[in-house]
């Protein structure tokens, strides 16, 4: 079985709108509902466990009932950092799961080939997840000034949905739980506790909506 948690707990505050930025209309249909009709829509996965603000859970579920979302399992309140809500999402799953995807809500154009092959990875690699190469100059800046430039050699953008063994995603979620310590993604978490990861190719489409121009951007790519 393979399950999808989507931490959908944020404030989106860099975007400065009156509602968490996964609760925006992209195009008449609220952002985090395009993203989840993609997993729902996935004949790989088999239930959604979602983390949410509780101001926001009645909202979320009147919502899931317009738009048809059939395959959330569970809606579970969110924490005070991604790490968090993932971790509440994992523990509201069904005992079943053997394969874990976890999913921004606010990556609406994810396709259902990468979807398959992260499962398709997971099954042999226990951790996988998608990344992008870095394609602009980097450079370290202090007091406003360029410091020194940055290599871009071997540099990536991770990406979601990453995939993890269920085993080895409670395990170490549990551990980083009980020593408190937070990680930016699963990656980072797994790799810190000395699991291999594997990375593949992600796309340059499944980009995350956090500013503005994201979403005229977003919206431009519907109109399509």
């Amino acid at each position: 079985m393979v399950s999808v948690l989507i931490p959908c707990a944020g404030k989106g505050l860099r975007l400065k709108a009156e509602l968490p930025k996964q609760f925006l209309s992209l195009k008449g249909i609220p952002l985090f509902i395009r993203t989840l009709k993609i997993f729902d829509n996935h004949s790989h996965c088999s239930s959604i466990i979602l983390s949410v603000s509780q101001d926001f859970k009645q909202y979320i579920k009147e919502t899931l009932l317009k738009y048809s979302i059939k395959k959330v399992y569970a809606i579970t309140e969110g924490g005070e950092t991604r790490q968090e809500s993932v971790y509440r999402a994992l523990l509201a799953s069904p005992k079943e799961t053997e394969i874990f995807l976890i999913h921004d809500a606010v990556r609406p154009f994810v396709s259902s080939d990468l979807i398959t092959k992260i499962i398709e990875e997971t099954r042999i690699h226990s951790a996988v997840i998608p990344a992008i190469p870095v394609r602009d100059a980097l450079i370290k800046v202090q007091d406003d000034f360029l410091k020194r430039a940055i290599s871009r050699e071997g540099l990536y953008l991770v990406q979601t949905p990453q995939g993890v063994r269920a085993t080895l995603l409670r395990e170490t979620m549990e551990r980083a739980f009980q020593e408190g310590l937070t990680f930016p993604d699963e990656g980072s978490l797994l790799h810190y506790y000395g699991h291999q990861v594997k990375v593949i190719s992600g796309s340059f489409l499944n980009f995350k909506i956090t500013y503005p121009e994201d979403f005229l951007l977003a919206e431009k790519l519907i109109s399509e």
